[in-house]
């Protein structure tokens, strides 16, 4: 099943590194806002060329409560052992946009 939307980078930076097969890998923490006080966090992995291309273009733009439009596949619940103990929803990225911000939309408008 694939899953589309939009969700929003963590204060958790970026962490860009190799797979074990040698390809480029991005991982992010991301945040679902379905409400005032409930955020579900998404853990997503994107693995190869476009992952890479992505980073290099927006890296520096990829700070906290940035907008991605995200398509995912893959989808499971991996519980944290901690107290009390946390779910994330674990993900692969088929395909992440950057929205661009208010302030860049506003001054090309």
């Amino acid at each position: 099943m694939r899953h589309t939307g939009t969700l929003y980078l963590s204060k958790t930076s970026p962490q860009a590194s190799t797979a074990r097969c040698g390809a480029f890998q991005l991982q992010m923490l991301l945040y679902d806002r379905l409400g005032t006080h409930h955020i579900e966090p998404w853990r997503v992995t994107w693995t190869g060329r476009s992952a890479q291309r992505f980073w290099l273009e927006h890296a520096p733009m990829l700070k906290p409560g940035a907008a991605l439009v995200v398509e995912l596949e893959r989808a499971q619940i991996h519980t944290l052992h901690c107290r009390p103990p946390r779910s994330e929803l674990l993900a692969t990225v088929m395909s992440c946009a950057l929205v661009p911000s208010r302030s860049k939309v506003a001054a090309y408008g």
